[in-house]
């Protein structure tokens, strides 16, 4: 009796523990969904500020092209006009350069800021298209917050795992990347404004869901 009675409260508690790791996927489900919810009902802000910061940095390396032409072209061109060219009027482009790059990296402060947000969009989507959709079915285990469906669990899943390979193009390091070069504006913008368009095509694609 006494092994009948440890092997029953031994499978109470399994099934205890079964029922604790799922209620813990649920709710971790269920806060990338809302991360992800969340993101989208900000992106139109998220996308203008972002646009801003492109304009920015063309307006910026237009500058720096006014102030030396040969300067966006090459670095070994910047070298060589900082060691032979040491005139008074040059001395004054270094300085002026030297304050486009600072206003440069202001910029793009900014521009880590937000996509640090987005980053925090992109985890969720990501962890949501490992998310098991067996897991989300009716069962008499599983109860969702009121307002929230089966299907509609699903179908995020779903959406995530489609877009999923999207999120290849966002595997950098931000912060290693956007750094504040002047010889590397060109770059620095069509990296953002790529970031844009792949942002805004997941977005819309989870919005229909």
């Amino acid at each position: 009796l006494k092994t009948q009675h440890d092997r029953v409260q031994k499978m109470a508690h399994m099934r205890w523990k079964l029922q604790r790791a799922l209620c813990q996927y649920v709710t971790d489900t269920l806060i990338y969904i809302t991360a992800v919810k969340d993101f989208r009902e900000m992106f139109s802000e998220w996308m203008d500020c972002r646009e801003t910061e492109v304009v920015k940095m063309i307006s910026i390396k237009e500058m720096a092209h006014k102030i030396d032409p040969t300067f966006t072209k090459s670095e070994g061109n910047w070298a060589a006009f900082s060691k032979f060219m040491k005139s008074n009027f040059q001395m004054k482009a270094e300085s002026k350069l030297a304050e486009l790059e600072k206003n440069l990296g202001e910029v793009l402060e900014e521009t880590l800021e937000g996509l640090e947000k987005l980053s925090i969009f992109l985890d969720a989507v990501e962890k949501l298209a490992v998310t098991s959709l067996q897991v989300f079915t009716q069962n008499q285990m599983l109860f969702l917050p009121e307002g929230i469906s089966f299907d509609d669990v699903q179908a995020v899943i779903r959406t995530a795992q489609l877009i999923c390979p999207l999120l290849l193009g966002f595997k950098r390091d931000a912060k290693a990347f956007f750094l504040p070069s002047l010889h590397n504006v060109e770059v620095l913008v069509y990296q953002l404004e790529k970031y844009i368009n792949s942002t805004e095509k997941i977005v819309e694609d989870l919005a229909y869901r």
